[in-house]
């Protein structure tokens, strides 16, 4: 073993380098846990170890990306003496700085109960203020003596038991040397990886539950400062939230007249009371999150070539809601908004890779007695989704890729069919009487459109069975789209099939809605008005639940928003909410609906639809346009001939979007 993994004087240096950074970075964690022990809260033990494990990773990479200078440095044509001094002296200085860090991140938890990150630099545009508060609050003699030793220490370990490898005698052959390095090489690049898994190892993995001490324990402040670099400027502008809080205040139904109702504290919080008698039966709820299913995409949007069958036919037993939109395009940002009942208006990167808005306030969280789920066919590092998951709801159970005996087929992870059926065999492992919340997220209508050989009956068409110009005319850019799609609708009826066969079916609400649409590609059963943009938003909601809900149309205005409160509502459990969210079964926001959604592309723009108009607005330029959509043949602006419709929609959507900005950073745990 040794001759074949540290047969060389470099190797040897850098196994030695790269042990010394992984005991310097864990004897700081554990220095952190000692001091700050009275932040462990009860019955918190193993997360306490998982959090140390997560940070091992967290150190191993960073241990990994500061081997780097090394690497180079080793690798230069000069005298061994020279790569010698030149790493005892940068890393000397580097571990200085390192132990600065860390010492910094001590006093930064200290003072806002958070690890250090990249708002430390505002600091820096107020130098003298800044030490100033230092000087006076912390005791900077100890820390600047701490930082001392340190450094020393770190040059004698470096001069004594690092560097003097790379003096030490070789002897090997070709084929140890290969092997040696190989196996480096693997060390090396899983280190910086730091996972096994799809995804790499992410910031979000620190934030497994909602316990705040174990997350931050994990996290490892030098990485956590690089991830929150690009999220450092705030985007909301705080005044235009006061000058709007009247006009939003009074769409999200907060009491003007009652003591919630707070211009000058920009309070949104309301409170709604439970219902005794549903509470009862504890409904079980489900909701199914399918992907990229647009509303004009299925058989209930005008499809005529039959891609849903399953889904249509499970509409005429539930209630649809026909005018049900998302916030945007987009998966994660759909995913945010239905958990967090807020748009995710971020405009480059999604909400759920933004570590200072991870702490969100949920609905999902109110459910106290409920046990909750969250089913993935691949990993829940996609989109730094598992952050807004585990540390915003109590008591998730996460199943994700690894979790499930089926087979991987696709960079997606599992089929969407057994994505289904291995959530109904967990779900019948829930003790009887115990009512829970699983969320299911379908992801097989992606490219590459696999079609997996276990489907349990699924037929794939081809043109001999439907013409390509027919699936064109219904917007599907190919046969493997279409056939993608109706795999995905397919396996929706299978789950269906399975669960109407469990005790629990019925006293269980379900809940089925598109995460976004796609592209209209001029589909015949897509108006005009529709084309642009907005049908991106338009997608199926189908509530059912024979024992609480009867079957019909509901043609108001819904929004993805809306899903949790209204759960909620449904199943009797009191709740709180500063977010977007209206329960669509509650009479008092039957005066007014509309869904606020945006577009986070170019161009960016913000817009409103209403029961009889669409409202869209680019932000930048200020150029709007109006659509009468009731009209028999809408014109493409209306804006002169319904002025005043104009400005009473613009002022509440410029309104949403300040205050959205505004809420994504102040909407934290109510429970």
């Amino acid at each position: 073993m040794k001759n074949k993994f540290f047969n060389t004087p470099k190797l040897k240096f850098l196994y030695s380098l790269l042990a010394l950074q992984i005991i310097f970075y864990s004897v700081f964690r554990l220095i952190f846990l000692a001091y700050y022990h009275r932040e462990i809260g009860v019955g918190t033990g193993s997360l306490i170890m998982k959090a140390l494990i997560m940070g091992f990773r967290f150190d191993l990479r960073l241990s990994c990306l500061l081997l780097v200078p090394a690497l180079i440095s080793i690798n230069m044509p000069i005298k061994n003496t020279s790569k010698i001094r030149f790493n005892n002296i940068f890393y000397t200085l580097l571990f200085g700085l390192i132990s600065l860090t860390y010492i910094t991140d001590a006093g930064y938890f200290a003072y806002l109960k958070s690890r250090v990150n990249a708002t430390i630099i505002q600091f820096l545009k107020n130098p003298m203020i800044s030490f100033e508060m230092v000087r006076e609050t912390y005791p900077w003699p100890l820390f600047l003596t701490i930082i001392a030793v340190f450094t020393i220490l770190s040059y004698w370990l470096m001069k004594t038991l690092v560097t003097p490898k790379l003096e030490t005698w070789h002897a090997g052959t070709k084929k140890d040397k290969f092997v040696s390095h190989f196996a480096f090489f693997v060390v090396f690049a899983l280190g910086i990886y730091g996972s096994l898994k799809w995804y790499p190892l992410r910031w979000s993995e620190a934030f497994a539950s909602p316990d705040t001490f174990s997350s931050n324990l994990a996290l490892n402040p030098i990485l956590y400062v690089g991830d929150t670099y690009s999220f450092t400027a705030n985007d909301f502008d705080e005044e235009q939230v006061h000058k709007a809080y009247s006009v939003v205040a009074q769409f999200l139904g907060v009491d003007k007249d009652g003591p919630e109702f707070n211009e000058k504290g920009l309070k949104f919080i309301r409170e709604y009371a439970g219902n005794a008698d549903k509470q009862k039966s504890k409904p079980n709820v489900v909701v199914i999150i399918m992907e990229s299913m647009g509303y004009f995409k299925t058989g209930l949007g005008g499809s005529m070539i039959n891609p849903t069958p399953n889904l249509d036919q499970l509409a005429k037993e539930s209630l649809l809601f026909s005018k049900f939109y998302t916030p945007t395009v987009a998966t994660a940002r759909s995913v945010f908004a239905a958990i967090t009942s807020l748009p995710d208006i971020s405009k480059v990167k999604t909400g759920t890779r933004n570590p200072f808005i991870v702490n969100q306030h949920t609905v999902i969280g109110e459910f106290k007695d409920y046990e909750k789920y969250y089913f993935l066919g691949g990993s829940a590092n996609w989109g730094n989704i598992r952050g807004v998951l585990s540390y915003n709801i109590p008591g998730l159970n996460i199943f994700e890729e690894g979790s499930y005996k089926s087979p991987r087929v696709d960079v997606w992870g599992i089929s969407d069919l057994n994505l289904f059926r291995e959530a109904s065999v967990a779900i019948n492992t829930i003790e009887a009487n115990k009512p829970f919340f699983a969320l299911i997220q379908s992801s097989g209508f992606h490219r590459p459109y696999t079609i997996p050989a276990d489907s349990d009956g699924f037929k794939t068409l081809t043109t001999k069975d439907i013409s390509e110009k027919e699936v064109r005319d219904y917007g599907f850019e190919s046969m493997e789209e279409y056939n993608a799609m109706r795999l995905q609708d397919h396996s929706l009826g299978k789950f269906f099939e399975m669960a109407k066969k469990e005790k629990w079916y019925e006293n269980t609400i379900f809940l089925v809605l598109g995460d976004h649409s796609l592209p209209a590609n001029n589909a015949k059963n897509v108006q005009d008005w529709e084309k642009s943009l907005s049908n991106g938003y338009h997608v199926p909601l189908i509530i059912h639940s024979p024992k609480y809900i009867k079957p019909g149309i509901e043609t108001k205005i819904a929004s993805e928003m809306d899903l949790m409160p209204t759960i909620a509502g449904l199943a009797g459990v009191p709740y709180k909410t500063r977010s977007f969210g209206r329960d669509l079964f509650n009479p008092k926001f039957d005066s007014y609906r509309a869904a606020f959604s945006y577009n986070w592309g170019a161009p960016y723009h913000i817009s409103l639809i209403d029961k009889e108009f669409y409202f869209e607005l680019i932000p930048y330029n200020n150029q709007g346009r109006l659509v009468h959509h009731t009209d028999l043949h809408p014109e493409a602006n209306v804006k002169d001939k319904f002025p005043e419709k104009y400005r009473e929609m613009e002022t509440l959507t410029k309104g949403l979007y300040e205050s959205a900005k505004y809420l994504l950073h102040h909407n934290p745990h109510l429970y």
